[in-house]
């Protein structure tokens, strides 16, 4: 698999990353049922078979459980997987001392002395953005991290962070063929600082396999979002009517799409989204590793059949607009 070099550091990384939100020591979340340790170890290992060498976890995934489930996978060989982390894991503004003391955590749960990248979970986790860039140079310097970004930055978030002083390499985001809010102001921000963008959900929770072909056929913790109405799941927190019609009928233009190509819909949505400005790597979370296996049979697509995926998805883009929150009542990007 090729490899993609993240900006600003020598990290040069497969442009699939293995999400490990799911490695969740057999406990379920409204997110992803509970997976057997082995499962998650077995995943990893065809990670390295198949040539994924970046990986991404977060202390706020189990309370550390994640990491912890990716320290014990990657035993005697940490020196060829490229780790990414994120503090933040509870609704309050980190100071330096309780930012070392997560990084800290997340070392001792990976089995690790080091960090490749260490990412700022929300913007809403900094006590002082000043502060936290000293602390995240801080810890570069003692080589506890090697190189250090953020997740889920608004452009004024992002501007805030570097104007203090951050030296930042990534920017993690939502972003898919039915999901583009980013692509109004975030991604043309992270280009102008030269910050590579990482792409979570690149699939929508599945949605982008093409196996759902109506709201009610999606698992109620994949409705959270504001493609669904909020009345849809007691879990929703953004109060809005949601855009399932429109959804749905991009959906559906872009399974018609795809089989006309002979294209997976997964294997095109990946693909579409690795071709777009910035993107260096894209983020899939898998239940097995045949799952991870379907995710890394990238296609080249043609401009003509890139376009096509583009202007399937135009409309809902249009309907959403620029907040590029997916699940917020007021946005958490301002």
């Amino acid at each position: 698999m090729e490899r993609r070099q993240l900006a600003n550091t020598d990290l040069h990384v497969s442009p699939v990353c293995l999400g490990a939100w799911q490695f969740n020591e057999g406990k379920a979340d409204e997110t992803w049922p509970a997976q057997d340790e082995q499962v998650s170890k077995d995943i990893v290992n065809k990670a390295f078979e198949l040539g994924v060498n970046f990986f991404d976890t977060a202390e706020a995934y189990g309370r550390h459980a994640s990491e912890r489930v990716l320290g014990r996978a990657l035993e005697g060989r940490r020196r060829d997987a490229i780790v990414a982390t994120k503090f933040g894991a509870i609704h309050k503004r980190y100071t330096a001392v309780e930012v070392e003391s997560s990084l800290q955590a997340s070392l001792q749960a990976l089995q690790t002395d080091y960090v490749d990248l260490y990412q700022v979970h929300w913007a809403m986790f900094m006590s002082d953005a000043s502060e936290v860039v000293g602390e995240l140079k801080r810890q570069q310097a003692k080589g506890r991290i090697r190189h250090y970004g953020v997740c889920n930055f608004g452009a004024k978030q992002l501007a805030e962070f570097c104007e203090a002083g951050g030296e930042c390499a990534t920017n993690q985001v939502a972003y898919n063929l039915l999901w583009r809010a980013v692509e109004y102001e975030v991604v043309p921000a992270c280009a102008e600082r030269k910050v590579s963008v990482l792409s979570y959900s690149p699939l929508q929770q599945g949605l982008l396999s093409g196996r759902f072909h109506a709201p009610q056929d999606v698992p109620e913790g994949r409705r959270r979002t504001r493609h669904f109405s909020s009345q849809s799941t007691s879990l929703s927190k953004h109060c809005q009517g949601g855009e399932e019609a429109a959804t749905f009928q991009a959906i559906s233009s872009l399974r018609d799409a795809c089989a006309k190509e002979g294209v997976p819909m997964s294997s095109a949505a990946l693909s579409w989204l690795l071709g777009r400005q910035g993107v260096a790597s894209v983020i899939v979370g898998c239940r097995t590793p045949q799952q991870l296996e379907d995710n890394c049979k990238l296609a080249k697509l043609s401009q003509e059949f890139d376009k096509k995926l583009t202007e399937a998805t135009e409309d809902l883009k249009e309907r959403f607009g620029p907040d590029p929150d997916m699940w917020a009542k007021v946005s958490r990007y301002n």
